[in-house]
């Protein structure tokens, strides 16, 4: 009885700090839930020979291993290497069953028909083959290996390469054996289908032993082992995951009691991850119980294999491919973490601490984890957002206007009813004056009058001296011994409003710059920064000048959509592409004309964490620094977020570098200590990788050909390097690697090369070559000189004789080539006319019809390949017929003439226009959108209406109707000319002097 108690006392005191071990060093190491692990999988259609992957392995010299059916699979982060039979001769069969690494780097690799093979420095060693399969391998503390056989039972290989088998004889009851493992001890235990055996390794004639049920473990097999970092034996069965706990099995969680285990890794820290047979993948952590299964993205809900790599990456082998778990610089909230909908438009950090997110789906307050919704009036996507500066936040829609919320309650909401310019609110600023809104129609001022409980809102438009009515971005400058100051960004250009006067900045210099997203501003006040869709530009205030940053100095694409500071080092940007980083000293040496181009630029992007790398802009604020450094971004997939002070995290660990092949004339070679090129080899390539599987696309390789180049040659993410013509002679090629911003390997990789001689290129033969040539010239010298003698006379006569003739035909010849001159410009001006009257309407001398369609066709083909908006306007004089009759058809001329000038002076340089016939233009805006096309023929209709013709035609006031037809809503050029006729004449139905267009 006091046994049973003992015993009763310890396993419940075992089980006591099993779960304070799981708990206390667990909670050191699960940085974060496993659902928020970036996740990644390759299947075949990624290059892996097979979809089963069996077993995951890392050699010492960085490289992946994955064991499939189909061969050994090597893997650089790029791109996976296949080794079968073909590649390692005397393989009996392709298929890998598992992996060990010995402790000097290489890699035991064994599977079908008892494989088993060693690769080290490259270099392979094939062992005697066992016959049967081998499941697993160990290499025990004497230095034998020990197999794991599918019918073979238990094999031992001695240390003349002889094999030792045991079976029934020496105690197993099965000849399946899953794995094999040695404890800390010394023991060797054995996965069995009839449960869980184990044997003393170092016993003359060794005999295996059958863990009795009474311990705890259940009568079902045992499929696979491991140590935990206390040394104790976790095991894998049929009903669950074990731990030892002194002479007992202990169940780690209830919840496994009917889960057969596949797979298991034991972090350093105790967590414990555990693949199944049909149920997915989990891990116990401070986390508790966590699970991903296909639905999370596994390629497999069986589970093969688990491995850590150096990196601190987790490859997960499954039925159905490769999966990895990895932390990234970048984590996201979205909508499965209760955000109204995915694609977010603008975020703000409130005062409180609390960050503000704006998406299609409505509006949503993030604070200390948890995310709640804030209702509005109407759900209407969210568009710009600003901290009032009473503490309340006001919330700008895309068709509902502007709203006032306080405490999670809407307090005030305007719209076009009670004074906005229009229901899209783009960018607010709160400022001390009153509340500033840019819409898309204008920009606006809420001034509230308390003393009169009384509202009054103002209106702004390019009569006020906006460059454009569509306002994108607003940014109040508080007056630091000047007056406040307020940032406008539209669709047309950037200004800035002091003293209630707007100034354009004049952006269009810029490459044609027009929209302005974002604006950021430095502490010292001397510059403004602008995202603009050109690129970076740069406005200094105490003398105004603007400079830009473009593709042309290195920046990867035209458009972004915010700016963000970290600290005083760096600039991020957000682009439809990623997030970049630049240097702020590299941008600032560009711009101040020190530098030609920016010597490095970093992006990040789905690969760095993001789940989408489509960033969004044109709505305010689209991206946020919050209190804790780290950095928001709006995407198209929830909010990606950054804290720059962990990239270092991710990119300290300097790549090793590794060469893979050397290339003569296209033709691989095997590589060896002194590589042997044949005599005249004309081209040289090397192929190389940076063994690193977190960012690979983001690895800098540096390399330096011995005898060649005079120092490192920067060679970016290029991973091969190629040399064209090299004389014969020896050469040494040194590769290094690094991640942006950090050292280069002092570990260098280096390949020796040998390129042999033709005869010709030997030296003696050069050397007699050379003799042979110089004696052969200086006979050839003297015999010039002597025949050059005797023809001088001989040549003073002729040229005498020949003088006289061509001074006489010189003089015939000028006169004929005068003649000819004269003729053939007579000839290009008349065919320039002809060209010109072709083409080109006489009256107007705009472009005709038939001109005009050739340039329809191809700016709609153009518009279509590209993505880009494009529009048609038809515009017909209203009742001209009338002006032809009541003031005569010289009058009319005139009309037509003034308009087409009109229509000259307003469209621009990219845009096309055409006298389509009689009183009926025809205009293509290129790289216009329906609203910009719209707001372009309001102001031309506004004109037109204001021309005078007073001196000819006294009280004569034109004007037009135009119907607008979009790129989009048309399946060929005709089309668009069918949709705008019909708008046009939708426009006269409807009473003429009017703009209409399909919506």
């Amino acid at each position: 009885m006091g046994r049973w108690l003992v015993a009763g006392w310890l396993r419940a005191v075992n089980s006591l700090m099993m779960v304070l071990l799981l708990g206390s060093v667990g909670a050191n190491a699960a940085t974060m839930p496993l659902q928020q692990f970036f996740r990644e999988q390759w299947t075949t259609r990624d290059g892996l020979p097979h979809n089963t992957i069996n077993d995951i392995g890392q050699s010492g010299d960085g490289y992946l291993w994955l064991a499939t059916w189909e061969g050994a699979a090597r893997y650089d982060g790029r791109n996976f290497q296949i080794f079968g039979r073909k590649d390692i001769q005397g393989l009996p069969d392709n298929g890998m069953r598992t992996f060990w690494r010995d402790s000097d780097g290489s890699l035991l690799m064994a599977g079908s028909r008892g494989a088993l093979a060693r690769l080290n420095q490259g270099q392979w060693q094939l062992f005697p083959a066992s016959g049967e399969l081998i499941n697993g391998v160990v290499r025990d503390d004497r230095g034998l290996l020990w197999l794991a056989t599918e019918g073979g039972g238990v094999v031992r290989q001695l240390q003349d390469g002889s094999y030792q088998r045991f079976g029934v004889t020496e105690g197993l009851d099965s000849q399946v054996v899953y794995k094999v493992l040695q404890d800390s001890e010394g023991m060797l235990w054995f996965a069995t289908p009839q449960g869980l055996y184990r044997t003393d390794p170092h016993a003359a004639q060794p005999m295996f032993q059958r863990v009795a049920a009474e311990s705890g473990l259940p009568a079902e097999a045992a499929f696979v082992l491991a140590l935990d970092p206390q040394h104790q034996l976790v095991v894998g069965t049929e009903r669950g995951l074990f731990r030892r706990e002194g002479s007992r099995f202990e169940l780690l969680d209830p919840r496994l009691a009917d889960l057969p285990v596949s797979a298991i890794y034991v972090q350093d820290n105790g967590d414990i991850w555990f693949g199944t047979v049909s149920q997915g993948l989990f891990r116990l952590s401070s986390y508790g119980l966590e699970r991903l299964t296909v639905a999370d993205g596994l390629p497999n809900n069986r589970v093969l294999a688990i491995f850590r790599d150096q990196e601190q990456s987790f490859w997960v082998g499954t039925n159905g491919g490769l999966f990895r778990l990895r932390e990234t610089p970048f984590t996201n909230l979205n909508q499965a973490d209760g955000l109204a909908d995915n694609y977010v438009r603008t975020i703000l950090q409130h005062s409180d601490g609390s960050v503000w997110v704006g998406s299609a789906g409505g509006l949503d307050r993030w604070h200390e984890g948890r995310i709640s919704r804030v209702p509005l009036t109407a759900q209407s996507s969210i568009l710009s957002l600003a901290q009032g500066l009473d503490g309340s936040i006001w919330v700008g829609t895309y068709a509902d206007g502007l709203y006032q919320v306080q405490h999670d309650r809407v307090q005030q909401h305007f719209n076009r009813r009670n004074g906005l310019s229009s229901n899209e609110v783009r960018a607010i600023a709160p400022t001390p004056e009153g509340i500033w809104v840019g819409t898309s129609q204008g920009l606006n001022l809420i001034h509230q009058h308390e003393a009169q409980q009384a509202t009054q809102v103002s209106s702004y438009g390019t009569a006020e001296g906006l460059p454009g009515i569509f306002v994108t971005a607003l940014r109040y400058l508080p007056g630091i011994g000047q007056a406040d100051r307020l940032l406008i960004g539209t669709g047309a250009g950037a200004a800035i409003m002091q003293h209630d006067q707007i100034k354009s900045l004049g952006i269009k210099q810029l490459d044609n710059a027009e929209y302005v997203f974002d604006f950021m501003t430095e502490r010292s006040g001397d510059y403004i920064w602008l995202a603009t869709d050109r690129g970076l530009a740069r406005y200094r205030s105490r003398d105004g000048e603007l400079k830009l940053l473009s593709q042309q100095q290195g920046l990867p694409v035209e458009k972004f959509f915010s700016i963000l500071p970290e600290t005083e080092q760096w600039l991020w940007f957000s682009s439809n592409r990623g997030v970049y980083r630049l240097a702020k000293a590299d941008v600032m040496a560009v711009l101040d004309g020190t530098s030609s181009r920016l010597s490095s630029v970093e992006l990040f992007g789905e690969q760095d964490g993001m789940a989408s790398a489509q960033c969004n802009g044109g709505s305010m604020p689209a991206a946020a620094v919050l209190k804790d450094g780290s950095l928001w971004f709006a995407t198209s997939q929830g909010v990606a977020s950054v804290d720059p002070r962990q990239l270092a995290r991710f990119s300290a660990r300097t790549p090793p570098v590794v060469v893979q092949s050397l290339l003569a004339d296209g033709q691989p070679t095997t590589l060896s200590r002194e590589n042997k090129l044949s005599a005249g080899t004309r081209r040289v390539e090397v192929r190389y990788a940076g063994l690193s599987y977190i960012m690979p696309a983001r690895i800098q390789y540096q390399t330096r050909l011995e005898g060649f180049d005079q120092d490192w040659v920067n060679r970016g993410n290029q991973h091969h390097v190629e040399y064209t013509n090299l004389t014969p002679g020896h050469y040494q090629l040194r590769v290094r690697a690094a991640y942006p911003d950090n050292e280069w390997s002092q570990s260098e990789t280096s390949l020796t090369f040998r390129i042999a001689p033709l005869w010709w290129q030997r030296p003696l033969v050069q050397y007699t070559g050379l003799t042979l040539v110089l004696l052969m010239v200086a006979l050839l010298v003297r015999w010039r000189l002597h025949r050059l003698s005797q023809s001088e006379l001989k040549l003073r006569l002729q040229v005498a004789e020949k003088t006289a003739e061509l001074l006489a035909q010189a003089q015939t010849l000028r006169q004929a080539v005068q003649d000819k001159t004269e003729l053939a410009e007579q000839l290009k001006l008349q065919a320039q006319m002809f060209s010109r009257q072709a083409r080109e309407d006489a009256l107007t001398t705009l472009a005709n019809r038939r001109a005009f369609d050739e340039q329809l066709s191809q700016q709609y083909q153009l518009a279509r390949d590209s993505g880009r908006p494009l529009c048609l306007v038809l515009l017909d004089l209203d009742h001209f017929k009338d002006v032809n009759d009541r003031w005569s058809h010289q009058v009319g001329d005139l009309v037509l003439v003034q308009v087409a000038a009109l229509l000259k002076q307003t469209v621009r340089d990219s845009d096309w226009l055409a006298r389509w016939g009689g009183e009926e233009f025809a205009i293509l805006l290129t790289d216009t959108t329906v609203a910009e096309a719209v707001e372009i023929c309001q102001r031309l209709r506004l004109a037109i209406r204001a021309l005078n013709f007073a001196p000819q035609a006294p009280d004569l006031t034109v004007t037009v109707s135009m119907g607008i037809a979009l790129l989009s809503q048309s399946d060929s050029y005709d089309s668009l000319l069918r949709l705008a006729d019909q708008q046009l004449y939708r426009a006269k139905n409807q009473g003429r002097d009017q703009v209409c267009y399909q919506t």
